[in-house]
């Protein structure tokens, strides 16, 4: 009788025991749930527009060579992110209202006036060509365009050139191409004299094989920068370390 009531009390004591640490471990482990769901809040937010292939979304993530040389850059800093694409405007009034904390991109925005850190100098540079078969295109400016037909890709705005060329009194006949390797195929067919194209997607589609009848004509250059919100915690040394970081990624 007296052996029956012992072994109960020690059965009785190891479930208890049991019961006290499941009871700790579930407490750390409710303690610990708040500490990763705020690692995740103080990630930065990256911005982007669509805008192959330097800036995309491509199976839900985002893509695309900036991306990739951001991505290095803020892991050298040691900087987590996460990123979003949106269109420019909501994009240039997010960053301004510290909706989204960096934008890779040029630093003439009016909505970035005092607003916004910009890094020193360029990460990078994006350049657009007026290419043609046998010729350079004598194109320094849109208004070379008018009266004329011009390949362009769909989605591309080129700066506000698009805006321009599709104004009918400037009498341009758009050739619109979904893709980069179609709007070489059209300027190879003769269905424009010129292409209006970026260089990296103009590389991409001629795959390493440039034709030697293909010439170009620099139209413009666009410098890309690393623009921080004001709003982001401690905006000076976030901007500080990615700077760091693409000097030493690059």
């Amino acid at each position: 009788m007296i052996a029956n009531i012992a072994g109960d009390a020690r059965r009785a004591l190891r479930a208890g025991m049991l019961t006290f640490i499941g009871a700790v471990v579930g407490a750390v482990a409710g303690m610990a749930a708040p500490g990763l769901a705020t690692a995740r809040a103080d990630a930065i937010k990256l911005g982007y527009v669509e805008f192959p292939p330097y800036t995309q979304t491509d199976g839900g993530a985002a893509k695309g060579s900036l991306i990739e040389a951001f991505d290095k850059a803020a892991k050298a800093a040691g900087i987590a992110y996460t990123a979003e694409s949106a269109p420019a405007r909501r994009l240039f009034s997010g960053i301004t209202e510290g909706e989204f904390n960096i934008f890779l991109g040029i630093r003439t925005v009016k909505e970035f006036d005092g607003t916004t850190l910009i890094s020193a100098a360029p990460i990078a540079r994006i350049e657009l060509n007026a290419y043609g078969i046998g010729e350079a295109p004598a194109v320094k400016a849109k208004e070379d365009l008018a009266g004329k037909a011009v390949i362009a890709l769909n989605g591309y705005s080129y700066g506000g050139w698009r805006a321009w060329m599709e104004d009918p009194a400037n009498k341009v006949q758009m050739v619109d191409a979904r893709t980069a390797d179609q709007a070489l195929q059209l300027l190879q067919a003769g269905r424009a004299p010129t292409l209006l194209q970026y260089s990296l997607p103009m590389q991409q589609a001629l795959g390493g094989k440039t034709p030697p009848d293909l010439k170009a004509t620099p139209v413009q250059s666009l410098d890309v920068y690393i623009v921080v919100s004001k709003k982001t915690p401690d905006a000076e040394a976030v901007l500080a370390k990615l700077e760091a970081g693409f000097k030493a990624t690059q």
